[in-house]
């Protein structure tokens, strides 16, 4: 057995010096973008059994990179290179199973791969494993785990853990509550161009949170964020021409960037853009499109809006009046936190009853 293994090790050697020989040289063709060339050889190395080699190839299936794209084939060079401990394939491949786009979303096997690439220092790894703990996914949720993972990952330079990092600073979760430490993960993150912590930095100018309040660095970081499409800053800068925030008063504007924001799907914008055409003060009066964007805002739970799409099945504007549908999402809108002004009680009184309005109070 002895003179076996003596005999076998030269030729696993050979094999190996072989393979990383190849990975080389495709690192170098794939950086040129060479994928014709590089293929055959990532193929010739993957196939002798180089981790890495098997990664790139996955890589390579997976995004369509010289080769037919086929996410099956992908998957399989990940599981190839992770199970001999690559921590990039072991990331790639949790995220798989996190996600549920590749594979079939199992938690349980993903935070088991995203734990063995995060004990190798794997950054990507080590946020993923943050979104489990800070939502619950495959473990219990636990937002101070959630802050150290992101911190792991944070310290490395990964701008989406540096954001997340920031947010729990923001709103205490899993950390003491600290603006400045906020506004330092947000900055880290803005620097890199990550467009939600521009959007928060922007936030932070404008409140004065963590550092003084400055519109001009307010508009620059919503403008950047918005220009990369980022809704929840066109939003914010549409509410800058609205109030005349650090820029002179522009209904044009203002509706320009509600637009913009509100065809990404956010409820604030929605409701915002909603409001100006039941009012008609900066577009003319529309109440089909107020009840459309109403619906859209509520149906994704912003409770205002629910009040508005209740209010205006009550009044018979932009749909036919009707009375239980009113009665319906006025409930929704209470119950999602609503707190009706004094005109409001008068619609919930002549809908609800009064006696609604006395068991409320």
């Amino acid at each position: 057995m002895l003179c076996l293994a003596l005999t076998v090790w030269p030729v696993m050697a050979a094999e190996t010096e072989e393979a990383s020989s190849l990975t080389e040289q495709t690192k170098i063709l794939m950086e040129k973008e060479d994928y014709e060339a590089a293929i055959p050889l990532l193929r010739e190395a993957a196939d002798i059994g180089d981790a890495g080699a098997q990664n790139m190839l996955g890589n390579c299936y997976l995004y369509g990179l010289g080769i037919a794209q086929d996410v099956e084939e992908a998957v399989k060079y990940y599981q190839l290179s992770a199970d001999q401990g690559d921590a990039e394939s072991q990331s790639l491949l949790g995220a798989c199973y996190l996600f549920g786009d590749v594979l079939e979303q199992d938690y349980a096997e993903a935070v088991k791969y995203l734990q063995l690439a995060a004990d190798q220092g794997n950054a990507p790894a080590c946020y993923y494993l943050g979104l489990c703990s800070e939502n619950g996914w495959g473990v219990a949720q636990d937002y101070a785990k959630a802050a150290d993972d992101y911190k792991q990952a944070a310290d490395q330079g990964l701008d989406c853990a540096q954001y997340n990092l920031g947010l729990l600073y923001q709103l205490g979760n899993g950390v003491e509550q600290d603006y400045e430490k906020a506004f330092e993960y947000y900055n880290l993150s803005a620097e890199q161009n990550y467009p939600q912590a521009q959007t928060a930095l922007g936030f932070f100018y404008n409140q004065g949170l963590g550092t003084e309040q400055d519109y001009e660095k307010m508009l620059k970081y919503y403008n950047l964020a918005a220009e990369q499409g980022e809704p929840m800053a066109q939003f914010n800068l549409g509410c800058c021409y609205r109030d005349g925030t650090g820029v002179e008063q522009d209904d044009k504007e203002m509706i320009r960037y509600f637009e913009l924001a509100a065809d990404q799907g956010n409820a604030n914008a929605q409701f915002n853009l909603g409001f100006q055409y039941y009012i008609g003060e900066s577009v003319d009066r529309d109440y089909d499109k107020a009840f459309q964007l109403y619906q859209l805002s509520a149906e994704q739970g912003f409770p205002v809006a629910m009040f508005a799409y209740g209010d205006c099945y009550y009044l018979g504007n932009g749909v036919e009046q009707d009375l239980k549908k009113a009665a319906e999402w006025y409930q929704k809108a209470l119950d999602a936190g609503y707190e009706p002004d004094d005109e409001d009680q008068k619609h919930l009184a002549e809908v609800m009853g009064e006696d609604f309005l006395n068991k409320e109070e």
